[in-house]
């Protein structure tokens, strides 16, 4: 190798490193799971995509969606009970993002209801259909696919 060449590859490493790490630091922060304030945020930014989230799972007969957090849920839930007037229920709905196809997880409501889960699953931006109200829905018309969930959690999704 000439002088010259050394100088040049030398020079280049650093550059070559810093480029690899950019596209390595932007991979990681895409494979994050996003929470569902982020996805009702801006919704068309997910809409059909592939999006993993994190978020408690509430499953009760008027309800099968992921929360923000088990905290906030709590939250929400006792300042309800305790009828505080000074709750704005519009300050919650981002916070939610319903299941869309809850059905294997109602089959393991024991196992799952009250867990925060890391889902991934194909985004929907208006999971309403017409002629049909689906109680168990969040206010906001999000939903995600969870189909995979069998596959990310086999120990706590035994039943078919």
């Amino acid at each position: 190798m000439g002088k010259d060449t050394m100088i040049q590859s030398h020079a280049f490493k650093p550059a070559l490193v810093a480029a690899l790490f950019a596209v390595s630091s932007s991979a990681l922060a895409q494979q994050a799971p996003l929470h569902p304030s982020q996805i009702n945020d801006q919704p068309s930014l997910y809409e059909g995509r592939t999006v993993t989230v994190i978020g408690y799972v509430t499953l009760v007969p008027a309800g099968h969606n992921l929360y923000e957090s088990k905290e906030l849920n709590d939250q929400l839930r006792r300042r309800i009970k305790e009828n505080d007037r000074s709750l704005n229920i519009r300050d919650y709905l981002k916070y939610c993002l319903t299941i869309a196809n809850p059905e294997l997880l109602y089959r393991n409501q024991k196992a799952i209801a009250g867990k925060t889960l890391v889902a991934t699953g194909k985004l929907i931006t208006d999971c309403r259909k017409p002629g049909f109200i689906d109680l168990g829905a969040c206010p906001l018309s999000t939903a995600i696919d969870m189909g995979e969930l069998k596959r990310r959690y086999p120990e706590l999704l035994r039943n078919k």
